[in-house]
């Protein structure tokens, strides 16, 4: 038998055996995490995921919610079960901080997962309440400028606080203070009752808020105005040089076998094109990315070296301590 034909024949089994790999994918329950609780954005997401998956694989997929500790009770969770591709993790980017914020959990995404792809992003939205006198962006930072009471920003994530704290130092807000609550929902309580001068929640929370008037967008963190928020500017249009977005992702176990992640990669692309999972998409103001895992890796590798330094800079350092909520 020449080397030729030996290469051939073990071409051809491996090709056959990948493929019978990925058609017995999944050979049970497909499990999606999410770390957040009932009816937040990422557990919407996931419930539409769930549906076109238990159609696709005509296997039962289930949404579970393991809260705690600002979404770690869930990514532990999935980061102790076995690398199978059955229990599949939904995250958002804060969680790509951990190892600087929260080193003590050892819970690393670009470590301990692998990033299968991104499904949607968001602009953050910069909001105060329908009773406030601020009418524009530029208003209420004068306004904070001038006030004996010092200004409050309330954030949701770590991300959220030091993107207030890059607008504190940007816009000369010596005497402002962040706020950081432990959730979203929380913070927005807070925002929709004047508890705090200014909210700061992702554009598929304030969006609701928003249609019933309760709160009043005055900035947007995408690089461009949205054509459904088009009287509702950027932070750059606000002479503030940043760019601050929440994407979700799905992820897996670090060394899932590839077949079985070929396997999600094919069910992600099918849901990409389901009419209702858009349609929530765009209802909640998101926009839809399902990226490859390749450019999911590498665009959480540099977020990651973006934000960083500025982690150790405004949260590690003593430039000026948040203020926790009651």
């Amino acid at each position: 038998m020449s080397l030729l034909y030996r290469a051939f024949i073990t071409m051809l089994v491996c090709t056959l055996w990948c493929a019978c790999a990925r058609a017995d994918f999944p050979s049970g329950p497909v499990t999606i995490v999410v770390p957040y609780s009932a009816s937040g954005a990422t557990d919407v997401l996931a419930r539409n995921l769930a549906k076109v998956w238990s159609e696709h694989w005509k296997k039962p997929v289930v949404v579970m919610n393991r809260t705690g500790a600002d979404g770690m009770i869930g990514s532990q969770y999935v980061k102790s079960l076995p690398a199978d591709g059955h229990t599949i993790l939904m995250q958002v980017n804060q969680a790509l901080f951990w190892p600087v914020t929260i080193p003590s959990a050892d819970i690393d995404l670009l470590r301990d997962f692998y990033l299968v792809s991104k499904l949607q992003q968001n602009p953050m939205i910069f909001g105060v309440y329908t009773n406030s006198p601020d009418q524009t962006f530029s208003g209420f930072i004068e306004r904070c400028k001038q006030a004996q009471t010092p200004c409050s920003f309330g954030a949701a994530t770590r991300h959220g606080e030091i993107m207030a704290r890059q607008i504190i130092e940007k816009a000369q807000l010596g005497q402002a203070v962040v706020i950081p609550y432990k959730g979203t929902a929380p913070m927005m309580i807070d925002a929709l009752g004047g508890h705090v001068s200014m909210g700061m929640p992702s554009l598929s929370v304030a969006m609701p808020h928003m249609r019933n008037q309760a709160f009043r967008a005055l900035a947007i963190g995408s690089s461009e105005r949205l054509d459904s928020l088009s009287t509702v500017p950027t932070l750059r249009e606000q002479g503030l040089d940043m760019t601050v977005m929440t994407w979700y992702g799905l992820m897996v176990r670090a060394g899932t076998p590839k077949p079985s992640v070929d396997a999600i990669v094919g069910a992600i692309e099918i849901a990409s094109k389901d009419p209702q999972v858009l349609k929530t998409m765009h209802h909640e103001g998101a926009t839809p990315l399902f990226s490859s895992p390749e450019s999911f890796a590498r665009e959480a590798q540099e977020e990651v070296a973006l934000v960083n330094p500025l982690l150790k800079k405004y949260l590690l350092g003593n430039e000026q301590p948040a203020v926790p909520a009651k």
